[in-house]
């Protein structure tokens, strides 16, 4: 009696960087999975944030390695939050025929940190 040995063939070379073909039912499914951020790294990601919208790049590459990112998560997380921020934005300002919102919050001024440059 024989007994047959099945050697596994990889899947053809997809052309899509990330995906592989399912051979089942030839959709394309993804390589990769979702990155999950601690807590931790996401307060360190948002904080740079409020402070700068774009990274440079030398930024990036130093925040990514005290968070213990890559540079790319960075990159795309910042890539992905300037969007939230934009949506967030467009939310924010509603229709044409409200209201322009900063009548009704009051504004500080601290004087003695305005200088006059002339």
């Amino acid at each position: 009696m024989s007994t047959a040995v099945r050697i596994p063939v990889p899947p053809p070379p997809s052309t899509s960087p990330g995906l592989a073909l399912n051979q089942n039912n030839n959709k394309r499914k993804r390589s990769w999975s979702r990155a999950v951020f601690s807590n931790l790294q996401r307060k360190g990601l948002e904080r740079r944030f409020q402070l700068q919208k774009y990274i440079t790049k030398p930024d990036r590459r130093q925040l990514a390695a005290t968070l213990g990112l890559t540079d790319a998560q960075v990159k795309v997380w910042f890539q992905n939050r300037r969007m939230k921020w934009r949506h967030s934005k467009e939310a924010g300002k509603g229709g044409e025929n409200n209201v322009d919102s900063t009548q009704d919050q009051d504004v500080h001024i601290d004087v003695d940190t305005i200088t006059d440059t002339d």
